[in-house]
């Protein structure tokens, strides 16, 4: 194709894929079953918890390595194998849009929960509770109040300094 624009500015968008592929459902006769990755252990391999109550350990396929990435909490699509129970293949990954569909229609358990459920509104593993928010006048007050505490007395806090109009640098 003749580059008309010059440079190769005209590529910038060539990887840009707006529509979302077909979503890829499980087959009953090639032994398929939906799953969700629990844990990452390194060289494409993961544990994950099938929706049928077995927790495997899954081998990315080859297919996917380098082109498409998982991560812990996914849910992903894999073969399972005829001669190891506890082995599976991952064959197909699904985003969070595909997933809340492939829930919708029941396909997998309600019990499996989503990313989006608990990014902000619960307990995080660092014990920090983001649903009490205080405004940022009660969070200036607190900070006085604990920079005052730690003030010696009989010296000028630097929150009063910054407060007052006129600096003496015999205070200081």
């Amino acid at each position: 194709m003749v580059n008309k624009k010059g440079g190769k500015k005209h590529k910038r968008g060539k990887n840009q894929q707006n529509e979302s592929k077909a979503i890829r459902y499980k087959d009953e006769k090639e032994d398929q079953e939906y799953a969700q990755i629990k844990k990452c252990k390194g060289n494409c391999r993961f544990d994950v918890l099938c929706f049928d109550g077995i927790e495997r350990s899954a081998i990315l396929c080859g297919a996917m390595r380098k082109r498409k990435f998982v991560k812990v909490d996914d849910i992903v699509l894999v073969s399972l194998r005829d001669f190891q129970d506890n082995v599976c293949d991952i064959i197909d990954s699904y985003d969070e849009s595909q997933a809340r569909k492939l829930q919708s229609k029941g396909l997998f358990p309600d019990a499996i929960k989503l990313q989006e459920e608990n990014e902000f509104n619960e307990t995080d593993d660092l014990g920090v509770d983001f649903i009490d928010a205080i405004s940022d006048d009660e969070y200036e007050e607190e900070i006085k109040k604990e920079l005052d505490d730690k003030q010696p007395e009989g010296k000028a806090s630097h929150v009063d300094v910054l407060n007052s109009d006129v600096i003496d640098l015999d205070e200081i």
